[in-house]
């Protein structure tokens, strides 16, 4: 199976397979077929394809009552499936930048690249005002490899946007300013206090950014 023509091809089922995995902890063969809407046994078959391609595993997971059930997670090889905006380059400009000129460095450059991004997404959400304009931000985030996605919370009033995908994680963990960054970036787009929320376990990576009520 090559990349290149899995990722050309959105409705690939094994594709979906791997980005509904990479939105949770780990999925069962019972999970994916509501998820995905493929036969049990459809399902099975991709599994197994992609296990044997070193794209998953598994591990017994379990449960309440009865045996422990088998799930897929992904492995490392699955993060060829998931958009990066070249991180290691990135990287080691900024490690250069912070060792030829010292700590404050790096952080002029982000200061410079989040402006622009800042700009780059204010251009193209101009238009947009409140609910729309969380919608907007979330589809140009799916859009630079983020996995995206939009919904609202009623019991709070809170509008959220979880991306399930860093598309710059290994800049994100050499350089945690990058996080204050990054919520400071939403606010002004957003026009609100935003909280951000970062989890990783299991494999999972979820990023969830939050409207915050003026008290």
């Amino acid at each position: 199976m090559k990349t290149k023509l899995l990722t050309r091809n959105q409705n690939n089922p094994k594709l979906s397979i791997l980005r509904e995995i990479k939105k949770s902890q780990g999925l069962s063969v019972t999970e994916l077929c509501q998820r995905v809407g493929l036969s049990y046994m459809g399902i099975k078959q991709h599994c197994i394809g992609l296990e044997r391609e070193g794209y998953l595993d598994t591990w017994r997971r379990p449960k309440g009552m009865g045996r422990p059930e088998k799930a897929y997670r992904l492995t490392d090889g699955a993060k060829e499936f998931f958009p990066s905006r070249y991180p290691q380059f990135s990287l080691q400009i900024l490690e250069s930048v912070k060792e030829i000129y010292g700590s404050l460095g790096p952080e002029k450059i982000l200061h410079n690249i989040y402006k622009a991004e800042t700009q780059r997404y204010e251009t193209k959400l101009e238009k947009l005002d409140g609910e729309s304009r969380f919608r907007g931000l979330a589809h140009l985030r799916e859009e630079d490899g983020y996995m995206a996605e939009y919904s609202f919370d009623n019991s709070n009033r809170t509008h959220r946007i979880t991306e399930f995908n860093s598309a710059i994680q290994d800049c994100l963990d050499a350089f945690p300013m990058i996080r204050d960054y990054e919520r400071q970036m939403f606010e002004k787009i957003l026009r609100t206090k935003v909280r951000r929320d970062e989890e990783r376990v299991s494999g999972l990576y979820r990023c969830t950014y939050s409207s915050v009520s003026a008290s």
